[in-house]
């Protein structure tokens, strides 16, 4: 069970106010699951293991405010969301990942996973951002720059959840990164806000902890950069000298500047006005292509397992990390991965496959046409991303925006008649 990417035994709540995740978290025991597509990878491989998961998705933490010269991003708004309403963040939200993490994705998931190489914490460091956490005992709000602590760990505490990030708007910001394959975690990436006298840049990925640099001239912080005594990064993907190097080029570059389009105002919401507890084996129904499907299941089989079980065949198991994209489904009409989430979180919420999809018939059409599927294992999920960007992302089908957003893995052949297919049937869906 381990080889097929399936997590420890675990129950599941999911609360439906704040209040009640508070009460239920205090212990220390439980963990608060939002959009867990950094979370789920690490059950499902037992890097790290929980006894109960607290589904926050009915929360009412997903927000974007302006208030004078602030903005506040409630912790459940998803990246997609910010990248299509927060003009500043575009480039920095809709860079990461992929198209199916960012619609389940979220601004607190990705500032409490800390990872070094996270787009958000350069953004968020040159701008002075502060984040709010709550618990039982109250409320507090930390300055970003004391909120990473070092990779993967913060100030948040056992019994707190993140509320919302408070931005300061300032200054023109601009966001470079580096990444190689599939929806991975950035190799460098660089944030560089303008002020009147100097810059202020943040960067990620090179050093175990985002770092802010301040100087007169990129010249002055290439070589404070160069300078810091901070321990560097080195992996499998990129070692430290590599790491340094993309980072100072993009920082040389970063007025190198391409917006990345996507529809605005882009609604995500996985809310379902349900809330339920899930212990051992538990009986669930799901909607799946309208039709009403019961089952048996524990918290943690994943909607994947449910749905082939089930009958649904076309959606396939692939990498079983959450990268290759081939277990896409739509749920609520927006795609996700299907091996990245519980059978019960799918509880309430629509999910369709390429069968159920009645509007397809068009872009099936085209991948046949353009010779897009060759051995065709990977074509179910294609069609359901591809579906989802043209309706909801980008309905142009711009270049940049396919290079960011279209990032499934197909093993048998090239993207090139796949690009064809994209662009043919954008004019008719």
């Amino acid at each position: 069970m381990f080889v097929l990417g399936i997590p420890r035994s675990l129950n599941y709540i999911r609360v439906k106010d704040l209040s009640e995740a508070l009460e239920v978290i205090k212990d220390g025991n439980s963990k608060p699951l939002a959009g867990g597509q950094s979370l789920l990878p690490l059950l499902k491989f037992r890097i790290t293991n929980i006894d109960t998961l607290v589904d926050i998705n009915e929360l009412d933490l997903r927000y974007i405010k302006r208030e004078g010269n602030f903005i506040r991003i409630g912790s459940l708004t998803t990246h997609n969301e910010i990248a299509s309403k927060v003009e500043f963040l575009r480039s920095t939200a809709i860079t990461i990942a992929d198209l199916q993490v960012r619609n389940r994705g979220t601004i607190g998931g990705s500032l409490a996973n800390a990872d070094p190489s996270a787009n958000y914490y350069p953004s968020l460091l040159v701008l002075g951002a502060e984040v709010k956490l709550v618990s039982k005992r109250g409320s507090r709000v930390v300055p970003i720059i004391d909120f990473y602590v070092s990779p993967y760990t913060t100030l948040l505490r056992e019994d707190e959840i993140i509320e919302e990030v408070i931005i300061p708007i300032k200054g023109k910001l601009y966001f470079k990164v580096f990444k190689k394959g599939g929806s991975a975690y950035p190799i460098a990436l660089v944030s560089v806000l303008e002020l009147e006298n100097k810059l202020r840049v943040g960067v990620g990925g090179v050093f175990e902890r985002p770092l802010v640099f301040e100087g007169e001239s990129v010249k002055d912080i290439e070589n404070a950069i160069i300078d810091s005594r901070e321990k560097r990064l080195s992996d499998v993907h990129a070692d430290s000298d590599t790491r340094l190097k993309i980072a100072l080029q993009l920082l040389r570059n970063y007025k190198d500047f391409k917006q990345i389009p996507i529809k605005e105002n882009v609604e995500i919401s996985w809310k379902s006005g349900i809330g339920f507890r899930a212990e051992d084996v538990y009986k669930i129904e799901l909607n799946v292509n309208g039709i009403k499907v019961e089952d048996l299941v524990e918290p943690r089989t994943l909607l994947l397992d449910f749905l082939r079980k089930n009958g649904f065949k076309e959606v396939r198991r692939g990498c079983d990390e959450g990268k290759c994209g081939a277990c896409t489904v739509l749920i609520n009409g927006h795609a996700v991965k299907s091996c990245l989430i519980l059978a019960v979180q799918a509880v309430g919420h629509e999910v369709r496959t390429i069968k159920g999809v009645k509007d397809s018939e068009r872009l099936k059409e085209a991948f046949v046409k353009n010779f897009a599927s060759q051995c065709g294992y990977c074509t179910h999920g294609f069609l359901m991303t591809v579906y989802d960007y043209l309706k909801n992302i980008d309905p142009t089908a711009n270049k940049e925006s396919l290079k960011v957003s279209i990032r499934n893995i197909c093993r048998c052949t090239g993207y090139v008649n796949i690009l064809k297919a994209i662009r043919e049937a954008k004019d008719n869906l």
